[in-house]
């Protein structure tokens, strides 16, 4: 299977969107864009302090009213949806979460932030356990200029990736 480098993917997302070079959303000044990034640094950092606190709702608020989660198997729609995702079921909590950004691409008031997640989470007595994987978020500045997250998507490794094949035209 083919990877779609995160450039392309951003890209992609900014051409869908009506954003990106030659549109009226093109690329903001570099001083522009080192405070977005900062910004959207620090919400995903926020979304990150909410989950290891089972703060649901301070993370219901970093998404856009119709953001769209797309975990692993699932879809869930709009603000609540994301409340309820997030919060802890019983004798769960979130020990450690961090996302680190491998790629942020900032046009006007879009932005498409690709990189990898960490969580250490514990049931019950149980000793905990870390996990990593793979997101893309698409975030949207908002009226009142907070930068929320309109799409989230996010998956774990399944393993390594194949190996690149040639095609030789042979069956």
């Amino acid at each position: 299977m083919r990877r779609l480098a995160p450039g392309l993917v951003a890209a992609l997302v900014f051409a869908l969107c009506g954003s990106g070079p030659g549109s009226a959303a093109a690329a903001d000044p570099p001083e522009a864009g080192a405070a977005d990034r900062a910004a959207i640094a620090a919400a995903s950092r926020a979304f990150s302090d909410a989950y290891v606190r089972n703060d649901s709702r301070a993370i219901a608020e970093l998404y856009t009213e119709d953001a769209v989660l797309l975990p692993p198997g699932g879809e869930f729609r709009g603000r609540e949806a994301a409340a309820r995702y997030f919060a802890w079921g019983p004798g769960r909590r979130q020990v450690a979460h961090a996302m680190e950004s491998s790629e942020l691409v900032v046009a006007g008031d879009m932005a498409v932030d690709v990189g990898t997640w960490h969580s250490t989470s514990q049931r019950g007595d149980a000793p905990p356990v870390t996990a990593s994987g793979r997101y893309l978020v698409v975030w949207v500045r908002q009226g009142d200029g907070a930068w929320r997250m309109r799409y989230d998507m996010w998956h774990r490794p399944s393993g390594p990736p194949e190996p690149e094949r040639a095609e030789s035209g042979a069956e």
